[in-house]
């Protein structure tokens, strides 16, 4: 048969029909006497199938091999369907990414550039990736030993594993959130001189018991009795009873972490919603952490006449 009746039986154009000839995928009889290609019924199949292929989007290169027995059509679909699904994911992280720059309203199209490049990038990391990402970031923002402190608090924490859509708009709410916090600058505070003043020994004292009251607060049960810490309550509330002096610094100490948190706690606040929803182990840790200070607020108003946070008031009479 003719291009003309070939066209007609696969539906393929002619010049689709020659070109798939140019690249080798069928291979039609050529009549001496006019040069004309006769098309068999062998060629027709085949340009069935390249059309059917074609229409999936798959290569020509791949479908060649297919036609020349070079690889099974099976194996080939296999293949052009993990392509199709890395290139779902792709998309759908390039929706993401689109429909957070939608809601910033960007107006200035010079710095879009740059913001696009890191949400990419970020969310492309590896979990431990991403890990060390936020760790570095919080160190920028939070310079110095109080840094490296208030890192050691989340550092059971940062190894998120973003396997859903929600999970990604949240990671990048969190990238475009840390990157819209200035470096913060302290003031010479009680608590930031403590600790700026801490040698290396010091320091690392405090991470293992920051590193403690993490696990202790995870695995909380809200039916144990908190003893250790309703004593050190008690006992603080005693000494300044007894003291003036020390309940002056107390009282200097407080004072100083309210202006600290005053900084300090938009950040934090912020930083701790996302990272909620992005590791249930510290949303764990947050439900536990107020279980067991309502835990406490009972048991030292049992013994002190008065909550934890009464006591903290009283003291500062």
């Amino acid at each position: 048969m003719n291009i003309k009746t070939a066209s007609e039986k696969t539906g393929l154009t002619k010049k689709a029909i020659k070109y798939y000839e140019n690249e080798g995928l069928i291979t039609p009889l050529k009549k001496c006497e006019n040069n004309y290609r006769e098309y068999s019924n062998d060629d027709i199949v085949k340009l069935n199938l390249i059309g059917a292929l074609r229409a999936l989007d798959i290569t020509i290169v791949d479908i060649k091999d297919v036609v020349m027995g070079r690889r099974s059509l099976p194996e080939t679909l296999l293949d052009t369907v993990k392509k199709i699904d890395e290139s779902i994911t792709y998309l759908g992280k390039s929706k993401l990414i689109i429909t957070s720059l939608i809601e910033k309203n960007l107006t200035d199209y010079r710095a879009s550039g740059e913001q696009i490049r890191r949400l990419r990038e970020t969310l492309e990391l590896s979990r431990d990736d991403k890990k060390e990402f936020i760790s570095n970031t919080l160190l920028i923002i939070f310079p110095g030993k109080f840094g490296q402190l208030f890192v050691s608090i989340y550092a059971h924490f940062l190894s998120v594993t973003i396997d859903n859509d929600e999970k990604k708009k949240i990671w990048l709410k969190l990238v475009d959130f840390l990157d819209s916090v200035d470096e913060v600058v302290y003031k010479n505070t009680f608590l930031i001189k403590q600790i700026n003043d801490s040698d290396n020994d010091n320091l690392d004292g405090l991470k293992k018991a920051l590193d403690t009251q993490c696990k202790y607060i995870l695995d909380y049960d809200a039916n144990t009795k908190d003893n250790i810490m309703i004593n050190r309550q008690i006992e603080l509330a005693r000494s300044l009873k007894e003291s003036e002096e020390l309940k002056q610094k107390f009282n200097k100490g407080l004072e100083d972490l309210k202006q600290f948190m005053k900084v300090v706690g938009p950040i934090q606040k912020g930083f701790e919603e996302y990272l909620c929803i992005l590791n249930e182990d510290y949303k764990k840790y947050k439900d536990n952490e107020i279980k067991m200070l309502a835990n406490v607020n009972k048991m030292v108003k049992d013994k002190l006449g008065f909550t934890a946070n009464e006591f903290i008031k009283h003291c500062t009479l």
